[in-house]
């Protein structure tokens, strides 16, 4: 019996139920299936739930240290490697919470291997490597670059966090010539680092826009502790100099907020569905929740100030393209706020480039031209459509006039 075919009776043997997956893992070694055998394991270790631990067993770190890494077998070389660097992941992520040193060491010596690899590539092919016909997967920047991603995440050294994200942008920008699941694991672990870089130094901006880049390159299902990422995802929002699209929380991340409903913070959601249209009803919120708010960094006029420039932003919307000259009064209103205080808002809105037109203070009245894009709900792009419909019964209007009224020539 060989060494691997002894290490998956071994795996058998401690847990009956996954009899099939050490099988099937057997006769992929035997039959020289690498792509599958890596696709099978990659799947397996992606399931926290087939982890088993004990004091002297993991089966994650036996099957990529023991099979997948075994120099006798000689058969690291032949996998995929952006796949065997996520099962590096996966087993290191075992390991850490013991043995914080060997979950570092996974990962250092995979991408020691992927430096030796494109080493060895830049050199002309020796004769026996023609004549054996092994197949062997090429360097792999994109593997190292999620494997070195990874490794930053678990050491966190601020300086050369900085420098990597700083030093590899290029890289991350030739992925677009990948397939769209290479696109996704190696950006997902390039936004990972950055975002838990700027959560722990801010500023809070920064984190956001790592955060959000993160989320649309990671499954829902994917993100590790996902409540504390809504959590921080909503407060960065809120305190962010310069966010102000509030939707792309709100909209298009509603699956990862809603697992803080029910939660001591779950008021954030409201808060935040409050906030992205600007309701001034979330003041009230505000008030209630000071305390927590203010213990976790946020200034609370900074985010009244915030609530009331989206409101404008939203009254805007809702105005069609010709009824966009406003009065003072009306704003007001709509906001809730003195008279006087209006002036400052629409030229804090027209100075941060949420809005463009043009304000006449004597008279008391502003002409809005542009209004800053947005993710919209879906009330809102109800409400679109019946504008497109009307806009497009009008041009058919005009159409038609015209036509009966110009001379055919």
């Amino acid at each position: 019996m060989s060494s691997s075919e002894t290490i998956l009776s071994n795996l058998t043997a401690s847990h009956p139920a996954e009899q099939q997956f050490y099988e099937n893992v057997g006769a992929l070694l035997s039959s020289k299936l690498y792509h599958q055998l890596t696709v099978a394991v990659l799947d397996f270790t992606s399931d926290k739930s087939n982890l088993h631990i004990s004091s002297d067993f993991n089966n994650f770190y036996i099957l990529y240290n023991d099979i997948l890494s075994n120099a006798e077998l000689k058969i690291k070389s032949k996998l995929n490697p952006l796949m065997l660097a996520r099962i590096a992941w996966n087993t290191a992520q075992t390991v850490v919470p013991t043995q914080p040193q060997k979950g570092v060491e996974i990962l250092t010596e995979l991408i020691e291997s992927f430096s030796v690899k494109a080493s060895a590539s830049s050199s002309p092919p020796s004769r026996s490597a023609f004549a054996s016909g092994t197949p062997s997967n090429p360097p792999a920047p994109h593997a190292k670059l999620y494997a070195e991603s990874k490794l930053h995440l678990l050491q966190m050294d601020v300086e050369k966090v900085k420098l990597f994200l700083k030093e590899n942008s290029v890289i991350l920008k030739e992925l677009s010539i990948s397939t769209e699941s290479e696109v996704a694991a190696v950006h997902s672990a390039y936004y990972q680092t950055a975002m838990d870089l700027y959560k722990r130094v801010g500023p809070a901006d920064a984190f956001y826009k790592q955060a959000i880049q993160f989320l649309h390159y990671t499954p829902p299902a994917e993100v590790e502790d996902a409540k504390s990422l809504a959590r921080d995802l909503c407060l960065a929002a809120l305190v962010g100099k310069g966010v102000y699209n509030l939707g792309t929380v709100v909209y298009e991340n509603s699956e990862l907020l809603a697992t803080l409903k029910g939660e001591t913070d779950g008021f954030l959601v409201e808060l935040m569905e409050s906030a992205a249209v600007g309701n001034v009803g979330a003041f009230e919120a505000l008030e209630t929740h000071r305390v927590y708010l203010e213990r976790n960094g946020c200034d609370i006029k900074a985010i009244q100030e915030k609530i009331l420039l989206l409101g404008l932003v939203n009254l805007v919307f809702e105005k069609e393209s010709g009824e966009r000259t406003m009065a003072f009064s009306d704003i007001a209103k709509r906001l809730q706020v003195d008279l006087e205080q209006v002036e400052w808002i629409a030229m804090k809105a027209l100075s941060l480039g949420l809005i463009k037109g043009s304000m006449d203070q004597v008279d008391g009245i502003i002409d809005v031209t542009w209004v800053m894009p947005r993710v919209l709900d879906q009330k809102m792009m109800t409400a679109l459509a019946k504008r497109f419909g009307e806009w497009y019964d009008k041009v058919s209007e005009t159409k038609d006039f015209m036509g009966e009224r110009i001379p055919a020539f």
